[in-house]
């Protein structure tokens, strides 16, 4: 059985600009009275949008239980707002998915993202009906339990029950190599985001790579 491949999204398959999402999460604190300047102090590499949510939820002096109320504000607003002039795809990943789906490998998500904004940014990138499995940022605040999600979806969705080391997660940040490692999985981490290679090989990725450019060549490796 050839490895099942679980794609991060932001900074490994695409990147959201900036000053959209800003002014987008501007509109959400301003609508619950939250105070902005708490999300210029918060790191979202590599968590769960749960984990980052509860985070600013507290910092903004709000309940655990308004988290499904401003779920839903935020979905809503990028559902309504969200479009391909705010993303930008990274080319050499979108190939090299779409190569290994060709090729026989199945492919899913493996990303902190809500399910719902997940399956928005690939579609409004230009991946539309390529993955059709995933584990996601929804029910967990740690990412690294998001493997094992995805792996709960892939059995829904091929009745099939893989071993862990036969996924690999592929992604920028160290929190993508953690997870990997967590549930007994392999990784590759790609400099394509905000941590360089220096940075990324402390976490001793099974593999390293500038880009995800030539699939046949990484893949063959794996």
């Amino acid at each position: 059985m050839k490895p099942i491949l679980l794609f991060d999204i932001d900074g490994t398959l695409l990147h959201v600009k900036r000053d959209f999402l800003s002014g987008l999460i501007r509109s959400l604190f301003d609508e619950y009275s939250l105070d902005f300047k708490s999300v210029k102090s918060t790191s979202f590499a590599g968590r769960t949008d749960k984990d980052i949510f509860f985070e600013l939820i507290k910092s903004g002096g709000l309940k655990e239980s308004d988290f499904d109320s401003i779920k839903k504000s935020y979905i809503k607003l990028m559902r309504t707002q969200f479009s391909n002039v705010h993303v930008n795809p990274i080319t050499e990943a979108l190939k090299a998915a779409r190569y290994a789906k060709q090729n026989g490998f199945e492919v899913g998500l493996c990303t902190g993202n809500f399910e719902e904004i997940a399956y928005l940014k690939v579609e409004t990138a230009g991946m539309e009906g390529l993955f059709n499995f995933g584990g996601f940022g929804c029910n967990h605040t740690d990412r690294k339990y998001l493997p094992g999600a995805a792996h709960n979806s892939y059995q829904k969705v091929y009745a099939k029950s893989p071993e862990p080391q036969q996924y690999v997660v592929i992604g920028d940040t160290p929190n993508d190599i953690r997870c990997a490692k967590y549930y007994g999985a392999r990784s590759i981490a790609v400099t394509t985001g905000g941590f360089d290679k220096d940075h990324l090989k402390k976490y001793q990725p099974d593999l390293i790579l500038a880009s995800l450019d030539q699939p046949e060549r990484w893949l063959a490796q794996i």
